[in-house]
């Protein structure tokens, strides 16, 4: 078996979802720890949250690797008062490096959007900008139109979301051809619409922007932000692959801890 290092999962990280392409201002990439480090033990994980930095320590992990990044924001201080820079100094103190892949990993063939589009067996899916080598969303097609209400529920099982939100568009069609990008994209609504979609699946769309998404002809379907969790799981399958085919000496354990923020009535 072959020893492995932090910035050893970084090259193969960069080479599945390059750097080069993630979102202007978007702070992905290595987070916090030593690249030099050696790994024994790598866990995936949507968020890192001071939980999962807890879980990390208990099951001896060396890196994290994350969907979103631990610093969407630079700290102002270290003043251990913050739950935010306690969380940094258990990271340092217990040796775990974290790394991320964020709108890089959104981009990638075979990353985020089309994990999430697989779920819900589209076919024909194809990127949402054709013009570009990579693109932020994807789309795909239903065999046959679906009433929006059915195809909201469709999605809500395919994504074990307690509940979600819809749009109906002003012109009432049904659902065929639908566009989705994970995480917080609608401000994307005008390429999408220029697609051809008559649906889009993204999270937290703002009040003002779905009044301006139905008013132009859209089906909206909001399942959360927090739909992106399948990145733990399918993000460890991906790390087994590497693992197998360098003969790396690491163990790969998957996040347990759920950092939905929200409750539902």
């Amino acid at each position: 078996m072959v020893e492995i290092r932090v910035q050893d999962i970084i090259n193969r990280m960069e080479d599945f979802a390059p750097i080069e392409i993630k979102e202007d201002g978007d702070p992905t990439g290595f987070q916090i720890g030593d690249r030099k480090q050696v790994v024994k033990r790598i866990m995936t994980t949507l968020d890192v949250r001071p939980q999962v930095v807890k879980e990390a320590i208990d099951k001896n992990v060396d890196l994290i690797l994350a969907h979103h990044p631990i610093m969407f924001h630079p700290a102002r201080n270290l003043d251990l008062s913050s739950p935010q820079n306690r969380m940094y100094r258990d990271l340092l103190s217990h040796n775990i490096a974290v790394h991320s892949a964020h709108t890089n990993l959104d981009k990638a063939h075979g990353g985020m959007n089309d994990w999430l589009i697989e779920e819900l067996g589209l076919k024909n899916v194809h990127f949402l900008d054709e013009d570009d080598d990579y693109s932020l969303g994807r789309m795909g097609e239903l065999a046959e139109p679906m009433d929006l209400v059915d195809f909201a529920k469709k999605v809500r099982d395919s994504f074990k979301v307690p509940n979600l939100r819809y749009v109906k568009s002003d012109l009432g069609q049904k659902v065929k051809k639908v566009a989705i990008i994970g995480g917080d994209a609608g401000k994307f609504y005008p390429e999408v619409i220029k697609a051809g979609a008559d649906t889009f699946i993204t999270g937290d769309v703002y009040y003002h922007t779905a009044h301006d998404m139905m008013a132009n002809g859209l089906n909206v379907i909001d399942p959360g932000h927090h739909v992106e969790a399948i990145f733990i799981e399918q993000m460890a399958n991906l790390l087994e692959d590497w693992k197998k085919s360098n003969k790396w000496d690491v163990d790969i354990v998957q996040s347990e801890v759920d950092t939905e923020p929200y409750n539902f009535l």
